[in-house]
């Protein structure tokens, strides 16, 4: 007989003894040699007969013992390699642009007759004609400055080496090289500008290309591996330990420990359990769980989030705040380059020299550069920002939020947990914890409610799965209620016991103590005597308060929208000491709140996971946080995919660091274009004639662009 090892994922195994019941089960099945369970790994080694028992049979003993298990062994899909997208771009036109240039450059030296430079010339437009279409394109409609003036210094330079060359005059060769390295460098240019434009965006490529390529598939009580791309809707898909979630969805059995540190930022274990949600790309650490998949593909948070971190990053739109200067700086070099030609006439120079200083002046001239001084930084910026979770989504946002005055938190989702947890679970005198958590258990496993919830959840992550139902006569629907035999079993809040007449002498400090600490407070009771009380909070988000407190040191005003208990604002206000509290705001409060921002001259922004429209329709900046944030959500300014207030520090630092880099740019940029002019129009000139003038002029135009690019990457934080 053939026999097989194979290794199965067992959830939930803590102890040893339980490893020994599971293969004490598995070992007494027929066809089965032997089998082991690794309690570090969660996993179970079964050496069997496949002729006399299947996997199918082995998980369905491992879950008679109470525990899932599920095959670990599935076939692999062979990956296709895909050759990694090339940032740089290697234009052949390009190189054959520069050896023209060089020939013609040769020619010029060797004294060469000129037509054959001109032939030369018309080749090498030939071969840029699709360049030059579309700068004569530019100019005409006029949507880029630049064109014009190295388009003006092209047609002087053919034209000036026509007419010199039906002349005789050796020179004429001259103003085709200038002619000809305009359109190499041009080439150059844009070569430069769209590898750095590719650069940006392929900083965030890498967010959507790192889920898994198969899933594990439970259809038709079988397991089976499937292509990611191929998963549906509804489909229950299996997550073992160290296993990526393929897909968005909810669990509907199991517990498990999960890493969202791909999509949170944050490496803390989350408890997952039945109803939790959980997202693609996360980890399972510990444990296995069954997810009926809601969002697939390019629907899942990851992958909306890498798409509009792509688009974010290499979106044009982003340009510079600053557009004005370029016009000025067109006009500037414009009527530098007719004064130089001018007054070099009138000084007594020839019409050639003349018409190379002018050359020169215009070749010198890259307004390009001024645009892309702000317009590179800026896309730089969102795409850095995008890879570290922030989004920015308008270039308003991106502007203004470095001058925040004021800040509206919305604190569910963004200072506190959405969710409660579990703090205190205490008995009363001759109740044991065990009866407690179980009698806990039966009341709360049904409910909606966000305490049951919270309770449910904090049983199961002790390990209890079921009560045995029979020993309740009768259990309500909605839970906080059951009869066993003749005595009544409930739970309620502190306000419901005392409307119940029960007494609560002897718990009033204790339960007073835990409200004060802003906690939510269930009493459960025995024929109405109490038998213990639960507490739990929602607790403060890692690293909130310290952020708060960032913020108001740099003369933020903070104004905290609460929506919990009087106590649990009252708790929470000492914590983090808010300018202004709104307890649980009514529409007339959020009309008056509105007003205030309306009339105020400050910036504001406006920060929740689910942004309210009456008040993001006032805000300044509306910053949507959580990774419930949507990224198709139109109306928020800045998304923030981790519930970290962290970030929203983040954005502020670096649209302050964005505008001062984008203003020494730009000063550089205009500094340059005042000493280029002084340099090559009238300086030069006087104290030497040199013919290759504009040659050193479009090179030092080609150095300003080059000095704007983001040559290295630059860390922001």
């Amino acid at each position: 007989m053939a026999v097989i090892t194979k290794t199965f994922s067992i959830a939930n195994i803590s102890i040893r003894a339980s490893a020994d019941t599971v293969e004490k089960r598995i070992r007494s099945l027929s066809g089965v040699r032997e089998a082991a369970v690794d309690i570090s790994s969660n996993t179970m080694h079964v050496v069997f007969d496949p002729d006399l028992i299947d996997d199918r049979r082995i998980i369905q003993e491992v879950r008679a013992c109470g525990y899932d298990a599920y095959t670990k062994e599935l076939p692999v899909q062979k990956e296709e390699s895909e050759e990694e997208k090339k940032t740089v771009v290697y234009d052949r036109s390009f190189i054959v642009s520069l050896g023209i240039t060089a020939g013609i450059l040769l020619m010029w030296l060797l004294h060469v007759p000129p037509f054959i430079a001109l032939v030369l010339l018309c080749e090498l437009v030939f071969i840029s004609r699709n360049l030059l279409l579309e700068m004569v394109r530019a100019a005409m409609k006029f949507t880029s400055r630049n064109p014009v003036l190295r388009l003006s210094a092209m047609a002087l330079s053919v034209i000036c080496g026509i007419v010199l060359t039906f002349k005789g005059a050796d020179t004429a060769s001259l103003f085709y090289l200038y002619a000809a390295l305009f359109i190499t460098v041009t080439k150059l240019e844009n070569q430069l500008i769209q590898n750095s434009r590719n650069r940006a965006a392929d900083a965030v490529r890498s967010l959507g290309t790192s889920l898994p390529k198969t899933a594990s598939v439970y259809q038709n009580h079988r397991e089976k591996a499937t292509a990611v791309e191929d998963l549906q809707e509804d489909q229950i898909i299996l997550i073992r330990p160290n296993e990526k979630v393929p897909a968005d969805g909810r669990v509907v059995r199991g517990f498990a420990l999960m890493n969202e540190s791909a999509l949170t930022g944050m490496e803390t274990a989350i408890e997952k359990s039945e109803g939790s949600y959980v997202y693609a790309n996360s980890i399972c650490l510990k444990g296995s769980v069954e997810v009926r998949a809601e969002r697939i593909g390019s629907k899942t948070a990851m992958m909306r989030l890498a798409s509009l971190a792509e688009k974010t990053a290499s979106d044009t739109s982003f340009r510079s705040p600053f557009k004005n200067s370029t016009k000025y700086m067109f006009i500037y070099i414009s009527a530098a380059a007719l004064i130089a030609f001018f007054g070099w006439i009138v000084s007594g120079t020839s019409v050639s020299m003349a018409l190379t200083v002018m050359i020169a002046v215009l070749a010198c001239s890259s307004l390009q550069a001024l645009n892309l001084a702000s317009e590179n930084e800026v896309m730089r910026t969102a795409g850095e920002a995008a890879v570290n979770h922030v989004l920015f989504k308008s270039i308003d946002a991106l502007e203004m939020v470095s001058s925040l005055e004021t800040v509206l938190l919305e604190q569910d989702g963004t200072v506190t947990d959405r969710d409660l947890t579990v703090t205190d679970f205490i008995p009363a005198e001759g109740m044991s914890e065990g009866r407690l958590e179980y009698v806990a258990y039966a009341l709360e496993n049904r409910s909606n409610r966000p305490f049951a919830k919270a309770i449910t959840r904090y049983l199961r992550s002790r390990r209890m799965s079921a009560v045995n139902m029979q020993e309740f006569t009768s259990l309500s629907k909605k839970g906080r209620s059951a009869l066993q035999s003749l005595s009544s079993y409930r739970c309620g809040t502190y306000d419901e016991t005392l409307e119940r007449g029960v007494i609560t002498e002897g718990w009033e400090q204790t339960i007073q103590a835990l409200r004060k600490e802003g906690k939510r407070v269930l009493i459960y009771t025995k024929d109405d005597v109490i038998i213990g009380i639960i507490a739990a909070v929602r607790p403060m988000i890692p690293g909130a308060q310290e952020s708060i407190e960032q913020l108001k040191q740099t003369g933020t005003e903070i104004w905290l929208i609460t929506d919990g208990t009087s106590e649990e604002s009252d708790a929470l206000a000492e914590l983090i000491h808010p300018d202004r509290v709104i307890f649980h705001p009514a529409d007339d409060d959020i009309e008056r709140l509105m007003a205030e921002l309306d009339n105020s001259e400050g910036i504001s922004a406006y920060i929740s996971a689910s942004p309210r429209e009456d008040i993001r329709s006032s805000a300044d900046i509306t910053a949507a946080i959580g990774v419930g944030a949507d990224p198709e959500n139109t109306e928020a300014g800045i998304l923030l995919s981790r519930n970290r207030l962290a970030d929203f520090i983040y954005a502020i630092n670096t649209s302050r660091q964005l505008n001062e880099n984008i203003t020494g740019k730009q000063v550089s940029v205009m500094i340059y274009h005042g000493l280029a002019v002084i340099l090559f129009g009238f300086l030069l000139p006087v104290v030497m004639s040199i013919p290759l003038l504009p040659v050193t002029a479009v090179l030092c135009a080609l150095a300003a662009v080059i000095a704007v690019l983001p040559i290295a990457k630059k860390e922001f934080r």
